[in-house]
């Protein structure tokens, strides 16, 4: 964690107006002293989300989600805390005390990386307007895509053969390594080569608009190779993550309230050529949970949006399935099957835009009949088709997490087959203990908060903690779970420099709010962290003793005890020696 000073912090955001910050994302509107909006944490159709242009702080009294602008950044575009303070500060003109950045050297790679990958997008945009590019801007020219469109999204083209990235960046060992940490390049047996070749390229950019990678379109016959080819998984590229056009029309779709998904990159970019940058796609493969959780975030009503044959269906229907889990009866997501032998582009070639949006609002069925009809269609006629139903939607019926909603499916489920429904919920407490406000294990005393935030700003705390500190938190499931995993992260890690908080935040996104609090928290120092690590192992002793032991077991306890006050006294005698 970097050490910023608090006179630098507070300089920061003194040069931060909150009120710009946000508008760029959400329309505020005055009311009283404040202004209001929708909450982009959570969707809402009255406005509870304040901004306080005195307070320089945002509260949405809807979901809890509140803080100022670092904390703003790190939540809703993906900062970490040194990176939404540098962020702010490069925006507000000041620089960044060099003793300040953590793992400057890190900083730098990473830095470099996302230069190379820039150069390389603006290399395959070049290449793509030159001589060897004709094969590629004609299949684009065919498409229908303007040239807005084209320099926008920063398509490309990668030529054939070898030697495309040595003439661009050198050969050198150096720039070989970095080229294949971010997947330009890939190490076979005759050395180096460029992993991209002969191909249609399109950017892909993460949530802060950073090329991280790229997809690549076979052209012509490509006889033995996939029509798709993305980047493989690098430290910046996470397939599972992204979903291409996110950073594009991100705005566009929260302004709307409207977003389609669809099946591919061109299926996106003509959406966009049309007027409808609403679209967004997985990168190539089915979409998965995360994407899907990144959907309903900005938008609780999108349609999902698959071409009308057999392997459209197949996509729809295991899209269905991966959103079972996060569906709540306020989202809205609906299912529109295009014509049988279309797809968004041919459509959008015949009718134009405007049709294609209406066909988007009148078309579109909601998620219940989409899976009511897909469950008649999977289970086929007749009595024995009609069992086959009820025990597949039994089954599918248990990934749900919302139990009211999932009451309300079953119900239509029994009706649409004639057949009551024989499994239940076992603990339909979950639901509720899933939802922030009713997790009474994660609220921490003052103590308990502190030694976290010390060991999420310095992550190789961890590896000095003894074992009986893994029994921290036994009292609180959801922060031991939190904490034991965060433990295993930092053991397992190859460098000390592991980032634990963003980690955790996409393995456990319920905790993002908790997680950024504690890095976003005052520095816990040294010298407080020791001392909050013995006030915890004292507190674990004595709940320990409360809770009954033999005569021995506490006689050694109560030995311990006035050990770590003895400690504790010392550190109190240095705070005083150091004049803290």
């Amino acid at each position: 964690m970097a050490h910023f000073q608090p006179s630098f912090l507070d300089e920061v955001l003194a040069r931060t107006d909150i009120v710009e910050l946000i508008g760029r994302h959400v329309e505020l509107k005055k009311s009283g002293s404040n202004l209001m909006g929708l909450c982009p944490f959570h969707h809402e159709k009255s406005p509870s989300f304040s901004v306080s242009a005195d307070k320089q702080l945002y509260y949405c009294f809807g979901c809890g989600q509140g803080g100022g602008a670092f904390q703003f950044l790190m939540e809703h575009d993906g900062y970490a805390f040194p990176e939404a303070v540098e962020y702010l500060a490069e925006k507000a003109g000041l620089e960044v005390p060099q003793e300040t950045k953590q793992d400057h050297g890190d900083e730098v790679r990473q830095k470099r990386d996302y230069e190379l990958l820039e150069r390389a997008a603006q290399a395959m945009n070049k290449a793509l307007h030159g001589e060897l590019g004709g094969k590629a801007a004609a299949y684009l020219q065919q498409r229908g895509l303007p040239a807005d469109i084209i320099r926008d999204y920063m398509l490309g083209y990668a030529p054939p053969g070898y030697g495309f990235m040595k003439r661009l960046f050198g050969s050198d060992s150096a720039t070989n390594s970095r080229l294949e940490t971010v997947g330009l390049v890939f190490k076979g047996e005759h050395g180096y080569g460029d992993r991209f070749r002969d191909r249609l390229m399109f950017a892909i950019r993460d949530r802060r608009g950073r090329i991280v990678g790229f997809g690549g379109r076979v052209l012509g016959s490509g006889e033995g190779e996939a029509k798709y080819l993305n980047s493989p998984e690098t430290p910046y590229f996470h397939k599972s993550d992204l979903l291409y056009g996110f950073s594009e029309h991100r705005d566009t779709i929260r302004k709307s309230k409207q977003l389609v998904v669809v099946e591919g990159y061109m299926d996106v970019l003509a959406l966009a050529s049309h007027g409808l940058k609403i679209g967004l796609a997985p990168l190539g493969t089915a979409i998965g949970e995360r994407q899907i959780r990144e959907i309903f975030r900005l938008c609780d009503t999108p349609v999902f949006c698959f071409d009308g044959d057999r392997a459209g269906r197949q996509a729809a229907w295991r899209a269905l399935e991966r959103m079972l889990p996060l569906l709540k009866a306020e989202l809205m997501p609906a299912f529109l099957y295009l014509p049988e032998g279309e797809d968004p582009d041919s459509l959008l070639k015949q009718e134009g835009g405007e049709a294609f949006a209406r066909r988007l609002k009148k078309e579109a069925k909601p998620v219940l009949e989409t899976w009511l009809h897909g469950l008649k269609l999977l289970a086929g006629q007749g009595a024995e088709g009609r069992a086959r139903m009820a025990k597949k939607a039994d089954t599918m019926l248990a990934a749900m997490t919302d139990s009211y909603l999932m009451q309300a499916w079953r119900q239509e489920a029994e009706r649409s087959s004639g057949i009551a429904l024989q499994h239940r919920r076992r603990a339909a407490v979950t639901d509720v203990a899933s939802e922030p406000a009713a997790r009474a294990d994660i609220v921490l005393n003052p103590v308990e908060d502190r030694f976290m935030a010390g060991l999420m700003q310095k992550p190789a705390r961890f590896l000095q903690l003894s074992g009986a500190a893994m029994e921290f938190f036994v009292d609180k499931p959801a922060i031991h779970a939190l904490y034991s995993r965060a433990f295993s992260m930092q053991a397992d890690a190859e460098t000390e420099t592991i980032d634990i908080a963003r980690q955790l935040i996409r393995e456990c996104p319920a905790d993002q709010n908790m997680i950024s609090r504690w890095i976003n928290q005052a520095t816990v120092h040294d010298i407080e962290y020791k001392s909050l690590l013995l006030d915890m192992e004292a507190n674990d002793i004595r709940c320990r003793i409360r809770q009954g032991l033999s005569l021995g077991e506490s006689v050694q306890l109560q030995k311990r005890l006035r050990e770590l006050q003895a400690q504790q006294q010392l550190l109190k005698e240095q705070l005083i020696d150091t004049g803290a």
